[in-house]
């Protein structure tokens, strides 16, 4: 039962895609991906390549374990549902 509700809530191949085509859609979005650029490109001639990404590795997997705590709750999943997903 765990694995069919990991698939149909967290392993769905579509997801990304519609998320991707719905965001580009809205131009707040495209300006604040724009300006994370323009600050990117800005912080990773200080910091170097490699340390630029060191960060943005750590600070990515950060933000997609949040949006996905918001994903599971916007699904108006039960706390005990959502722990068991997470194990």
């Amino acid at each position: 039962m765990n694995d069919m509700l990991k698939a149909l809530f967290l392993d769905n191949p579509y997801i990304p895609d519609q998320v991707c085509a719905f965001c580009n859609q809205l131009p707040e979005f495209c300006q604040a991906e724009q300006d994370y650029e323009t600050a990117a490109a800005k912080l990773r001639a200080q910091l170097g390549y490699a340390e630029f990404e060191a960060f943005e590795e750590a600070l990515n997997w950060h933000i997609a374990r949040y949006a996905h705590a918001y994903y599971l709750f916007g699904l108006s999943l039960r706390q005990e549902i959502l722990s068991a997903l997470a194990s």
